[in-house]
């Protein structure tokens, strides 16, 4: 099995395709379904792509899962690698060094804008996805652990109230995904992240602009530090 058929849901809501409130249309779900092997490491880096062997899986015809495949191509998720047709896109150490480079920038303006709106904040789900960021610490899958600490981000983007620091990362995510499912960090890494995630919660709940800023920046660039550390230079193909 290749991945979870096109009828299955991605639950939080940075996995979800920005489309209107409607019956998605074929082509979206095969997009869906396609990405999610992808950024859940079902489709490794470097893995060839079989398009009719991906419209077998969805049952679907080829065209959907072509137009699918020219998004995700442009997407820099998938790549032409010759005669081999299209392949899964290897994890570059550049693209990751770019990417947390404007994290960096974005990450702690996100926590300053958050906490400055923190009279509008839900403090009860800022401690549920810590709670749920702790069980899946204990749980100890690198799925679950990497979906707790998106949605954390994604929550801290979305409290900031300005939807256009959402969507400048929003399609990022999903590359970041794929990062963290590649790089799985030691387990005495895990606690100590959750642990900078409480502090950073409570500097925006509390209201505390600068705390939140200053401990948002150096909980990237220690993030930015262990991946690179342990992203492979390349990924061989298959």
């Amino acid at each position: 099995m290749l991945f979870d058929p096109i009828t299955s849901q991605v639950q939080d809501s940075y996995l979800k395709i920005n489309i209107p409130q409607a019956t998605p249309s074929l082509y979206e779900q095969v997009y869906a379904s396609i990405l999610e092997a992808i950024c859940g490491g079902v489709l490794r880096p470097g893995d060839r792509i079989n398009q009719d062997e991906l419209a077998a899986r969805l049952n679907v015809s080829r065209q959907p899962v072509t137009q699918a495949l020219t998004v995700l191509r442009s997407q820099d998720f998938v790549q032409d690698a010759g005669r081999r047709g299209l392949v899964v896109t290897p994890l570059r150490k550049s693209f990751f060094e770019s990417l947390y480079e404007l994290r960096e920038s974005l990450d702690p303006m996100a926590a300053k804008l958050a906490a400055r709106n923190n009279a509008k904040l839900s403090r009860d789900s800022g401690h549920a996805l810590l709670e749920r960021g702790r069980a899946a610490v204990q749980d100890g899958s690198v799925a679950a652990l990497t979906s707790a600490d998106m949605a954390f981000h994604m929550w801290v983007y979305q409290a900031a109230g300005n939807p256009l620091l959402t969507e400048t990362l929003r399609l990022y995510w999903h590359h970041l995904r794929r990062a963290m499912i590649a790089v799985v960090e030691p387990s005495q890494d895990r606690d100590r992240v959750w642990d900078e995630h409480d502090r950073i919660l409570e500097a925006v709940l509390s209201g505390n602009q600068q705390q939140a800023e200053k401990l948002s920046l150096l909980h990237i660039q220690e993030a930015a530090q262990r991946v690179m550390q342990r992203l492979p230079e390349s990924t061989p193909r298959r």
